[in-house]
């Protein structure tokens, strides 16, 4: 590995380029010719363009991924010494694009082309989302952790669409449906950004969805867009129905629409009845925090293990060839762990709506002592059977849709209910709990109550995203012993 004349030459007129435009963006702002939030977006947009521009024609991929992941590194550095402090808080997203553009750039199995595509995405439409939310989008919503609106995210998915256009040059009929299908996942992605983390999501998500999606053939393309639509027209019908909020709907769309591009109806069908019984579930307690509908942090904290494990096993299953580069031996265990994280799901669910409801006597799954109704780490014995009946629910169709043995419905079931189990055990050992001046237990950090056990970071949507991810990585490296 060796830096080439040709490679010197690309770097020092990359590096020379963002500087140049840091020094005018800096002299703009001071002039007041550009505001601080214009300023950035202009940086923004001319750094990460170079980048593109570089990683199209550096010629060692593996120097320049090393190249970054040094700035990645010396941005992180530089931000926690508080230099590159944008606002109030500390954010880290100014050193997450390097750090993206390095993991695709290891990868030699992804084209350039898609990972140059990626970054012209993240370059150019993530900012013009910002400035359109800015100044156009008056109303926001919080999807995630931020505060977005639907002008900035019409303004992302409008310049990913021109820009998927002429990238790829295919103004064909089926072209322009694969362009309409191309911009929609990072369009979505981008509104669930935490302090930049979308600098990460959306380069990554971007090329994962090129490599699912891009070489469909016959009508594949349109499949899907009507799945999209039905999905767009399901996810509108759930939060006026108030099963989910509007960033609920969000998360359920882009969870729906990576499962059924992943494999189509087959693949979506069980995660399907678990997202629509779940919400569904959620509206049983109308005197819960939930009568409003599930948000986008409570439907991501109960499947996005699921979505990601088939999602992956849908890229690996039209790309085998994926499967050597990544050290991966089969993709089929993919597909069945994914599942199982849904009848893990299914299960905690099912406990403990129905465990409320049904409002029977709770006990701390550690100490045997009674606890409140509702508060995590309890549990009760009309909860933990309506648990068990939810594994088994989604395990049924399961084994249906893939013609497994009948003893595979015996170990979803079971592995749903033992993960609803850890999910109590976790929820009592690490989730924050406060007492309320009156002395009740409780998850809710409410006016006058204080911290008495847990974590301060862990709440009931962490618990069950670490739960989930430790029951279901265990059963795989037991089943492989």
């Amino acid at each position: 590995m060796h830096l080439s004349p040709h490679d010197i030459f690309t770097g020092s007129v990359a590096m020379a380029i963002i500087v140049l435009t840091w020094v005018c963006a800096a002299i703009a702002i001071k002039n007041k010719l550009l505001t601080k939030f214009l300023g950035r977006k202009f940086l923004h947009v001319a750094a990460i363009c170079t980048c593109a521009w570089a990683i199209q024609h550096f010629e060692d991929r593996n120097l320049l991924a090393y190249i970054f992941l040094t700035f990645f590194f010396i941005l992180l550095a530089m931000i926690r010494k508080g230099w590159m402090q944008v606002n109030d808080q500390t954010t880290y997203g100014i050193a997450l694009f390097p750090l993206a553009f390095a993991l695709l750039l290891f990868m030699p199995v992804i084209p350039t082309n898609i990972i140059v595509y990626a970054v012209l995405i993240l370059g150019i439409s993530d900012a013009l989302a910002g400035i359109a939310g800015q100044y156009i989008g008056k109303r926001k919503i919080l999807f995630l952790a931020e505060e977005k609106s639907w002008a900035g995210f019409a303004a992302f998915y409008i310049s990913a669409f021109i820009i998927s256009l002429f990238y790829f040059n295919d103004f064909s009929a089926y072209g322009i449906l694969l362009c309409i299908l191309l911009a929609l996942l990072p369009a979505v992605t981008e509104l669930f950004s935490y302090r930049g983390s979308d600098n990460f999501t959306v380069p990554i998500f971007t090329v994962a969805w090129v490599l699912l999606i891009h070489d469909s053939t016959g009508d594949q393309p349109l499949a899907l867009l009507t799945a999209a639509l039905l999905f767009a027209g399901l996810s509108i019908f759930a939060q006026y129905q108030k099963w989910l909020t509007s960033s609920g709907a969000m998360a359920a769309f882009w969870m729906a629409l990576l499962l059924y591009a992943s494999g189509g109806l087959k693949v979506f069908i069980a995660p399907g009845i678990f997202l629509i019984t779940g919400s569904l579930l959620s509206k049983l307690n109308k005197d819960q925090k939930e009568k409003a509908g599930r948000n986008a942090q409570q439907v991501f904290a109960n499947g996005i293990t699921g979505v990601i494990l088939i999602f992956i096993y849908g890229i690996l299953h039209q790309h085998v060839y994926l499967m050597e580069a990544f050290g991966i031996r089969e993709y089929q265990s993919l597909l069945i762990l994914g599942n199982i994280s849904f009848c893990i799901s299914m299960a905690d669910s099912a406990s403990s709506e129905l465990g409320i409801y049904l409002k029977g006597d709770v006990y701390d799954i550690i100490s045997f002592k009674e606890m409140p109704v509702g508060v995590s780490g309890g549990v009760s014995l009309q909860g933990t059977i309506a648990g068990l009946a939810g594994a088994m629910l989604l395990a049924f169709p399961i084994v249906i849709i893939y013609s497994y043995p009948f003893i595979a419905f015996i170990w979803f079931s079971l592995i749903g209910f033992i993960g609803m189990l850890v999910d109590s055990i976790l929820g009592s050992l690490l989730q924050v709990k406060y007492k309320t001046i009156g002395g009740i237990l409780t998850d809710e950090a409410m006016p006058g109550a204080k911290k008495v056990k847990g974590f301060s970071w862990c709440t009931n949507d962490w618990v069950n995203i670490i739960s989930n991810l430790l029951v279901t990585l265990l059963f795989f490296y037991i089943s492989k012993q």
